[in-house]
């Protein structure tokens, strides 16, 4: 029996082409395929996105890219024993719910199972809408780390006796949402990629991490985290646990994906990879010694107190790294304590020179319009972005808090029906163009203060652009921006 696997359009507000719409690699779904495979299982791929990224619909105020929902068409349906919805994003939660409907429409006795993706800031908790998923017609949820509980349910379907004890899956009748953590990750398989159109999303010319190569692909060296920030879904969504993975392991990996997919760049996808300090050098120095010879990146952001030691930082850009995102959030103590993440502004300031000496390229990550956010703390966050774009922080990046399900602000907000409006630009938020406007000065101060102490380095961002050579998000997110706009214009042109 085959096991279907789905990965939804990607959804782009019409007025947010620049921070929405962001493109990750579905490297939990891939982790998923290849455990299948593993099994001895057939497994099909329909990347909704991948397939065809360049395609667009324009839905109310909301640009779809990926191929229309009516492609995804079947035969051979005694072979299916089920579908499986990968729900990578919050803000794609509608094509996720008109995937499972035309699934239901169309193959109505075939299983529909939702696949949580556990290992993103911008994902949900499906225990938390769980309701929601099954008024439309869903099936199971799986939660946490897939693997073993997708593969329990898929060869369990019909015994449900056994399904009653199974940890991480979540029906109308079944509830187990305490997770199936896999506690050895090096023991996973690498994920399937060569069952995805990996072609395709290098073709965009950009992805979630900046690109600098014409081919990448992410890695997850760890998954979890243990800090409890509120506003976060990854304490949920992971029990606050951090899991690692060998470093020789990691480098298995990465040779195996040079060699059969001719990649030199990887993305570093993890929630935060730096967790364990000894390990950072562990996997540096099997790079450097094994001669590995790539660029990595650290994309999503890590908590930059644990790379304790200056010297790491200079390790770390010999084994390859060129790229570190870390997350100020506020420059306010007094908002952190209510955040909950304590974070070391005077570490933070060395770190972000020492990564500018040895030039790794670095973002620092801010959120405005937290609950309880006063002009107080405001202004102290001025002064923390003044303070890192005088040390070298290459960009920042200024999002406007909305409530992730699963994260612990998610009732303070009202006016929640469309999770796909679940963005950082929530333009439904009552005060949204008061924080908008901050949004712009905290750019503003970045910019104006980067042009007095390091002119030089917005000269080579402008020429990086021009090159397709993008050493920083900012360098690439216009050329995303254009290149949204021209799958906009030749939809309209189409209809």
């Amino acid at each position: 029996m085959n096991a279907i696997f789905i990965n939804p359009q990607l959804s782009v507000q019409k007025n947010d082409k620049f921070t929405t719409g962001i493109v990750y690699m579905p490297i939990a779904l891939a982790y998923v395929v290849s455990f299948f495979k593993k099994k001895n299982i057939d497994v099909e791929v329909r990347d909704l996105f991948g397939q065809n990224p360049t395609h667009s619909q324009i839905i109310d105020d909301k640009i779809i890219l990926g191929d229309d929902i009516r492609t995804l068409k079947f035969t051979n349906l005694d072979k299916i024993k089920c579908f499986f919805v990968y729900a990578n994003q919050v803000a794609n939660h509608n094509s996720i719910k008109k995937i499972v409907l035309h699934l239901k429409n169309n193959y109505k006795n075939i299983p529909v199972i939702i696949l949580e993706n556990s290992q993103a800031v911008t994902a949900y908790s499906l225990d938390v809408v769980k309701e929601k998923f099954f008024d439309f017609g869903s099936d199971y949820l799986v939660i946490g780390d897939l693997e073993y509980t997708s593969y329990e349910l898929f060869s369990n379907l019909n015994n449900k006796n056994k399904l009653k004890s199974l940890k991480g899956l979540i029906s109308k009748e079944i509830f187990n949402n305490k997770i199936n953590f896999v506690n050895d990750l090096d023991d996973l398989p690498i994920p399937a990629w060569e069952n995805f159109p990996v072609e395709n999303y290098w073709s965009l010319g950009y992805s979630h991490g900046p690109l600098s190569n014409k081919r990448y692909l992410p890695i997850l060296t760890s998954r979890g985290c243990p800090y409890p920030c509120k506003f976060c879904v990854v304490p949920k969504t992971n029990e606050r646990k951090w899991r690692a993975r060998s470093a020789i392991n990691i480098v298995n990996e990465i040779k195996y994906l040079k060699n059969n997919f001719q990649i030199n760049e990887f993305h570093f996808e993890d929630l935060n990879p730096t967790v364990n300090e000894k390990r950072t050098n562990e996997i540096c120095d099997t790079f450097i010694n094994q001669k590995i010879n790539i660029i990595w990146k650290i994309v999503s952001g890590t908590k930059v107190e644990s790379i304790k030691s200056l010297d790491t930082i200079n390790k770390m850009y010999d084994a390859g790294c060129r790229y570190i995102s870390i997350s100020p959030e506020s420059g306010s103590k007094e908002l952190m304590k209510q955040i909950d993440k304590p974070f070391d502004y005077n570490h933070a300031l060395k770190v972000v020179k020492r990564m500018n000496k040895v030039k790794i390229f670095g973002q620092a990550c801010f959120i405005l319009g937290f609950p309880g956010e006063t002009r107080g703390d405001i202004k102290k966050t001025r002064k923390m972005v003044y303070d890192l774009s005088r040390k070298g922080i290459d960009e920042i990046a200024v999002f406007i808090i909305t409530p992730i399900p699963g994260s612990r602000i998610f009732n303070q907000f009202s006016k929640l029906n469309n999770l796909s409006n679940l963005t950082f630009t929530p333009t439904w938020r009552d005060d949204y163009k008061s924080l908008n406007k901050e949004r712009l000065l905290l750019y503003l101060i970045f910019l104006s203060t980067k042009l007095v102490f390091h002119p030089i380095k917005i000269l080579k961002q402008i020429i990086n652009f021009f090159r397709k050579n993008f050493q920083t998000k900012m360098e690439m997110v216009p050329y995303k921006f254009l290149k949204i706009s021209k799958f906009q214009y030749a939809s309209k042109k189409t209809h």
